[in-house]
């Protein structure tokens, strides 16, 4: 085990990434394609911007990657994210699912490490060893690979991270297992209400969108896939202009800068442009139902609304949590309707999408209530006192949200992807402040209309004529 984890460890701190996505390499031919991997890395510099530094974080680029890197001092892990972009506009509706599958088996299947073949145990061997963590997640703006761990063992996280990218084992049993077991995640999502009401709302809202594509995929695409489908797919991802490396920890920017360098030096730079995304506009209510034997009703009201770049983002989510709290008080506290009413705000590329939810036995009377408090966010302001309790619920959550490593990578990450800027964190928060009365009324009345309202249960309990009210 120990001679293992020196070959490894040396493999990564060297040219690990070398192989790429090839045949396995000859040792002999590490060390050139090292070399040429440096020199090539010196050539495209000047091509790249030059590392620009604010306060704690630095940005730079890298063979058209875009490269951010914060420095937390006193932080003992280490958090590397690779985001690939493209998200839903990578597949369609026949391969929905292909990227999900690809990345987890890239990050489970094995590895192969500057010419040496690491397999599944070994690999997960040298993951605990190392006390690393390794993940991956496909989503409809963009996909990730996510890696963490000690501050000392960062060049095992980065070198893991571009590895299980770049040079995957991707074995046919590793793929048919993974093909599997998502399939299992798909039958089990069409048993449980939730997963399945949440899957009819975004078809309802995104219906010939690239978004209408879950990255989980479907019973009938997800069957069809196979090894040569999964290698072709992650080969296509593998250029610079679609990437974004977000690192937190505590070093210096200047080194990881350079070591984010070796480790992806291989990457072409490509000339990656993601298509714009349409954002769905509605000029009427539309309720769409789907019967279902259940004890209770489940019930989501969408709308579109702001994205994250968007000057009115913020009076959204502000608005959007003060109505989660009303809606709470009036329909479980005052009423016992429902156990658990929500309201909630995402922001996605193609703008942001507000929710209301709830599962109630009388799915009339219950969105009845959530309605009238809709209509009383539009014309009635809220007042300072409620204004300064919902600022401070939001102040907590993303503080909390950027209490560890990787909950700072995901922010930086955010804003470069979802509002082209990575410094939007610092502006919302300034933003979220200034918020007033009025603006949170003014978003209410432009955007919380023409509801798109989903039902999963019985339709004869909900009034139709009520659902499409708003």
């Amino acid at each position: 085990m120990n001679r293992l984890l020196s070959l490894c460890l040396a493999a990564l701190a060297a040219a690990l990434v070398a192989a790429c996505a090839s045949a396995p390499v000859a040792p002999a031919v590490v060390k050139d394609a090292a070399k040429d991997a440096a020199r090539q890395a010196a050539e495209t510099a000047l091509a790249d911007s030059l590392p620009v530094t604010e306060g704690d974080a630095m940005s730079a680029t890298i063979a058209g990657m875009q490269l951010l890197v914060k420095r937390v001092p006193g932080a003992e892990l280490a958090a590397v994210n690779l985001y690939i972009r493209g998200g839903a506009r990578n597949w369609s509706a026949q391969d929905a699912g292909l990227e999900q599958l690809a990345l987890r088996v890239a990050t489970t299947g094995g590895l192969t490490l500057g010419g040496k073949a690491l397999g599944k145990e070994e690999f997960g061997k040298l993951l605990a060893a190392t006390g690393v963590t390794l993940g991956s997640e496909a989503h409809r703006d963009a996909s990730s690979i996510t890696g963490k761990g000690p501050l000392t063992r960062f060049d095992t996280v980065l070198g893991v991270v571009a590895a299980s990218f770049l040079s995957p084992a991707l074995p046919a049993a590793e793929i048919e297992l993974a093909r599997q077991q998502q399939l299992l995640q798909l039958q089990r999502r069409e048993e449980q209400p939730d997963a399945r009401l949440e899957r009819l709302a975004l078809r309802s809202l995104f219906a010939g969108h690239p978004y209408e594509n879950d990255p989980l995929g479907t019973l009938e695409s997800v069957a069809k896939l196979g090894p040569a489908q999964v290698a072709t797919h992650l080969a296509k991802l593998r250029e610079g202009t679609r990437l974004l490396l977000v690192i937190v920890g505590d070093f210096e920017p200047a080194q990881t800068l350079a070591a984010a360098r070796l480790a992806f030096a291989a990457v072409p730079r490509g000339s990656y442009t993601p298509a714009p995304l349409a954002r769905p506009q509605f000029a009427a209510a539309r309720l769409t139902t789907e019967a279902m034997a259940l004890p209770t009703n489940y019930l989501q009201a969408s709308f579109p609304g702001p994205g994250l770049a968007d000057t009115e983002y913020p009076a959204a989510r502000l608005a959007m949590r003060l109505l989660a709290d009303r809606v709470f008080e009036e329909v479980r506290t005052k009423r016992n309707l429902s156990y658990a009413p929500g309201a909630g705000y995402s922001g996605f590329e193609a703008g942001g999408v507000g929710q209301l939810y709830v599962s109630a036995v009388d799915p009339t009377t219950t969105l009845g209530v959530m309605l009238a408090e809709v209509k009383r966010l539009q014309d009635t302001p809220a007042t300072a006192a409620e204004l300064k309790a919902t600022r401070a619920q939001l102040r907590t959550r993303f503080a909390m949200a950027g209490e560890t490593t990787d909950g700072q990578a995901e922010q930086l990450a955010q804003g470069a992807l979802g509002a082209g800027d990575w410094r939007w964190s610092q502006r919302y928060q300034k933003a979220l402040e200034g918020v007033t009365a009025e603006q949170v009324q003014g978003f209410a009345k432009k955007f919380a209309t023409h509801l798109q309202v989903v039902l999963l249960g019985d339709p004869a309990k909900l009034d139709p004529k009520l659902a499409t009210s708003l």
